[in-house]
Order: C-alpha cells, then sequence, then structure tokens
C-alpha cells in the first residue's frame, strides 16, 4: 500500500511518499516548500492566501511524479484554525486567518460575555481567543465584512479546504474543530453545538461535516488526477490538526504522555483521559477515542529564534546560526548565571484576552547578544515548564518525552533539560507526516476488511 501525507504547516508544506509493508510504514520519499504568511497592522493580523496551499501540493506532485501513479490514499494534517471562508465550490473568499492572528479579541470577550465562561468550559473546554478561536474569527468577518459572510457557503480550516479541494466535500476532523467554540470538545461526539452558534446567529448548516480523523471525504476529483500526476482517484483521508498527529505518530496514547513539538510555535501536548478544561491552555480531542490532548502553545517559538538571528547575527547563514552559534551559546550559559531575561510574547499569547509583547529585562552596558539569546531560549523552555507542573497537578507525567520539529539539535535537549523538564527525551522525525500516513493506511486496512 502507497500512501501520499500531506502536511499543511503554518511557513511550509510537507509531503511524503509512504510505502506500508508487513505492517511497517516507510516514507520512501519526501518534499517540502515554504510559503510567506501575511502578518500585518503592527502584527496583530496573521494570514496566508490558500492558493499557496494548493501550488505547494501540486509542486509536491509534480517534484515525486514517478511515485504519483502508485498512490493508494491521500492523508492530511493540518495547521489549525487556518480558518477559511469558501464558496460552494470551495473557493476562498478570504485570506485564511491563521492561529497567530490577534484581530478578533473584541469577538472573543463578546462570546466569552454572551455564553460565560463557564458554559464554554462545560461544554468546549477552551477559551475563545482571537486567533485559535474559530468563531472569533467568524464573528470578525460577519462584523468587519459582512458582503464576504453573506457570500460564505462553509466556514472550515486547512484541511476542509484542502479536502474540498481534491474531492468536492466540505469536512472536518475532531481534532481540527475542538478549539472553533462550536464544537462539544467534552462529550467529543462529532457534532457542532447548535445553542452556541444560534446565539450567534450561525447555523451550523454553514459549518463542515465533522467526521473520524480515519475517514475519507471521497475519491480525488477525475479533474485533478491528471494534473497531480495521479492514476488511481484515491480516497482522501481528512486527518487531523498537525500536533495531534504528531502525537499519534510517537504513541501518545495513555494519561501522562509527553510530546514536545518545535517548529513555527512550540507546542507541548499532554495526554487526558477526559477533557480538563482551562483558562491557561487549550484542550483538544485526540485521533484516540476516549482521549484528549492538552495543547500549550508559544506562538513565537522557532520564530522568536529565526527573529534573533535576523536581527542579531545578520552575518551569520541559518546553517552556522543554529548549528553553532545557538549550539555554543546554549552550553555557555546552561550553569551560569544571568540578570537578563526574556519575556516570550513575540507574537502574542493564545491564553491571555490582552495583547501581550515580548521583551529583555535586565539589560547591562555588559550584555553580549550570546546572553540575550541564552536568556531567549531559557525562557521559551521555561514557559513550557510552566504547563507541565500545573497539569502534573491533575495527571501523573511520564517520565520521557517525545520531542520533535526541525529545529531539534542536542544542544536544543540539553537545555530543554535544564529549564523546561530534566527527564529522557526521545527524539522523533517527521512526526505530524507519519501520523498523517499512519490514518491513511488505517482507512485502506478497514477498506479491505
Amino acid at each position: 500500500m502507497i500512501v501520499l501525507g500531506v502536511d499543511i504547516g503554518t511557513t511550509g508544506m510537507k509531503m511524503g511518499v509512504f510505502r506500508s509493508k508487513d505492517d511497517t510504514l516507510t516514507m520512501v520519499r519526501s518534499f517540502a516548500k515554504t510559503y510567506q504568511i501575511h502578518t500585518y497592522n503592527d502584527g496583530l493580523f496573521s494570514d496566508i492566501d490558500p492558493k499557496k496551499w494548493q501550488e505547494a501540493v501540486v509542486a509536491g506532485c509534480c517534484e515525486m511524479n514517478d511515485l504519483m501513479d502508485e498512490v493508494d490514499v491521500v492523508a492530511l494534517s493540518g495547521t489549525t484554525p487556518g480558518m477559511t471562508a469558501m464558496d460552494r465550490e470551495g473557493n476562498a473568499l478570504y485570506p485564511a486567518i491563521l492561529m497567530l492572528d490577534q484581530r478578533s479579541r473584541e469577538e472573543a470577550h463578546h462570546i466569552i460575555s454572551t455564553v460565560g465562561m463557564e458554559k464554554l468550559m462545560e461544554l468546549t473546554g477552551n477559551m475563545p481567543v482571537a486567533g485559535g478561536c474559530s468563531l472569533a474569527s467568524i464573528l470578525w468577518i460577519k462584523d468587519t465584512h459582512p458582503d464576504i459572510f453573506r457570500k460564505t457557503h462553509v466556514f472550515g480550516h486547512s484541511n476542509t479546504f484542502i479536502a474540498s479541494w481534491l474531492t468536492g466535500k466540505f469536512a472536518i476532523d475532531a481534532s481540527s474543530a475542538s478549539l472553533t467554540a462550536l464544537y462539544n470538545t467534552v462529550e467529543n461526539d462529532l457534532s457542532w453545538n447548535t445553542g452556541i452558534a444560534r446565539t450567534f446567529d450561525l447555523s451550523v448548516d454553514r459549518l463542515p461535516e465533522v467526521i473520524r480523523s480515519d475517514e475519507s471525504t471521497g475519491r480525488l476529483k477525475p479533474s485533478l488526477v491528471s494534473e497531480l500526476g495521479l492514476r488511481k482517484e484515491p480516497p482522501v483521508v481528512i486527518g487531523g490538526n498537525d500536533a495531534v498527529l504528531a502525537a499519534y505518530s510517537v504513541g501518545i496514547e495513555d494519561p501522562g504522555d509527553i510530546i514536545n513539538v518545535n517548529g513555527t510555535c512550540e507546542i507541548t501536548l499532554v495526554c487526558l483521559p477526559k477533557c480538563l478544561g482551562s483558562k491557561s491552555y487549550n484542550v483538544r480531542a485526540h485521533v484516540i477515542p476516549g482521549r484528549w490532548l492538552t495543547l500549550y502553545v508559544m506562538n513565537a517559538g522557532g520564530t522568536a529564534l529565526e527573529w534573533f538571528r535576523n536581527l542579531f547575527c545578520t552575518e551569520l547563514s541559518a546553517d552556522d546560526f543554529y548549528k553553532d552559534f545557538l549550539a555554543t551559546t546554549i552550553d555557555k550559559w546552561l550553569d551560569r548565571e544571568s540578570g537578563v531575561s526574556y519575556i516570550p510574547y513575540l507574537m502574542g499569547s493564545r491564553y491571555s484576552q490582552e495583547l501581550l509583547k515580548a521583551g529583555f529585562l535586565g539589560l547591562t552596558p555588559e550584555t553580549t547578544r550570546e546572553e540575550l539569546l541564552a536568556a531567549l531560549v531559557r525562557g521559551l523552555y521555561q514557559y513550557q515548564q510552566e504547563h507541565l507542573q500545573e497539569i502534573g497537578l491533575e495527571v501523573p507525567l511520564k517520565k520521557e518525552i517525545h520531542i520533535t520539529g526541525g529545529a531539534v539539535t542536542p544542544a536544543i535537549i540539553r537545555a530543554k533539560k535544564k529549564w523546561m523538564r530534566n527527564c529522557e527525551y526521545i527524539h522523533e522525525e517527521e512526526s505530524s507526516l507519519r501520523g498523517a500516513a499512519l490514518l491513511g493506511m488505517k482507512y485502506l486496512e478497514q477498506a479491505h476488511t
């Protein structure tokens, strides 16, 4: 069996062709393409033209065209929300609003004051915040672009958009729907909350059908078969949230299991036996029945390191910065005292109704860029430490952390042991992509039984 995994990332697309043989899934070819997101209005707005997602998929299929005619199933992983307003044909009517976005803070306040925090937690398990809450983004469109709101047939996420483009059907999975403030996350019964939707004059008919992560939205449109170089008109599996699929790929399924995902954002997920809602972290439905995952996000994780490189280390290539300068700096400052600290909200906070910003404290004339970088890294990892300490009071934590992401190095792991949690770290590769492929394989196995 051949699976094509498609991972729609925040700042880039990853694709991989996986071969399944004797219950072993092996990636035989991969593709990656970066794209620019649009961050503007003093960093408050952050979105992307969904056509960039489509163009990246086409480019990946072209790059791996010698394998495309063997593909038996396509499976998706996606950044969420990537909230996209679509017409009946699935065309985007407005740029996809990313989780980094802060434009809908007033709408998030309005949801909380109208529904009530207690009821929101009881039903959805999450506090509505700008960017991460689809309902807040939908209400922003309704308030500021009523013409687009009226024209919209379906409001969906990144996997909704790509699945619709590939198959013609609008759908979403529970892991992606969890933070919308419209999904019954606590019950996790594949249903939208009609009461909350009705409160804001939104019909659930304008939301995609919620299906299991291992279900298909249908077969590839015949019109796309030749364009993408495929032959079999394979089914498309809806998949799920990229961080959740990263957890799924490495076997995060027992309460207390932990994974730390390092990408544009840094995310720590802890497996839960039930939905434990909180105002200080998010909860997503797992793709495994009867399990939920905390989702503790630092909006600017890898982005903060890249910001530092572009501002303070312009003479260094990316390779020199990450492999040499960052590693040397971490090791130099691991056991040294420093009065410099970093407030880590370079792109705001998903858990605050206020607009938080980043900053360095404790600077002196003797402060070097190395000490600043060490403070930045320490601040990022101590932020993740806070979540593990909080959730550890509710669920006994395992003694190891699975860690994934392109920026992970031995020095990064040493820093996490010092400033995040002193335990064993198990480095994993391509986990979101692999998680999507595993769901694709599961679909094929079920189809053949």
